[in-house]
């Protein structure tokens, strides 16, 4: 019996490392709903652990992808060279990442850029008028923001719903392994 404690005992010390093996995404320049009002020169995103050369990142506008100049791995970061400016308008980052332990990682940013320089020239617009147009954009971006958010926190809740179904299949092998141990020993 004391065997089976230690055993458990020490399997139970090895999980939360075999847990926090996954890396994950810590910050990004442009973060998650923003709303760029310059010149963007560069995606960066950074990993909590190194991410290995495999992986990559896609920029997306309209479900068309926008080519990136050079997209290179800096030991946790993955930075993306923007070789043209962007346009007004609704954008999402599409990486992959290869972690550490091997496991392939995915992910989106959503964001928007509204810089003045692309923005067209507007009519005379009465400050009601005006009003009534910047409540429904504020709107309509607090429903894209919301969403993107529900997006990342599902993908979230999905990992580790799966890692956690795995390491309870893990254990309940591990325990059914070692009570056929000890039926076997008593049988002798």
């Amino acid at each position: 019996m004391k065997k089976l404690i230690i055993l458990l005992f020490f399997v139970f010390m090895i999980v939360p490392s075999v847990v926090s093996a996954h890396t994950s995404l810590s910050s990004s320049d442009p973060t998650e709903g923003q709303v760029v009002t310059e010149n963007l020169e560069q995606i960066t995103l950074n990993f909590a652990t190194a991410i290995e050369e495999l992986s990559t990142m896609e920029l997306v506008k309209d479900g068309n992808k926008i080519a990136l100049g050079e997209i290179k791995v800096e030991n946790q970061q993955l930075i993306g060279t923007i070789s043209d400016p962007l346009v007004n308008g609704s954008y999402t980052i599409q990486w992959k990442i290869v972690g550490e332990d091997g496991h392939p990682i995915t992910g989106e940013i959503n964001f928007s850029v509204q810089t003045a320089q692309n923005q067209p020239e507007t009519n005379t617009v009465t400050p009601e008028e005006n009003q009534g147009t910047q409540e429904e954009n504020n709107q309509a971006n607090s429903i894209e923001q919301n969403t993107a958010s529900d997006t990342a926190e599902q993908a979230e809740n999905n990992s580790s719903s799966n890692m956690l179904v795995i390491i309870a299949i893990i254990l309940v092998v591990i325990f059914g392994i070692v009570l056929l141990l000890f039926t076997e020993k008593k049988k002798r």
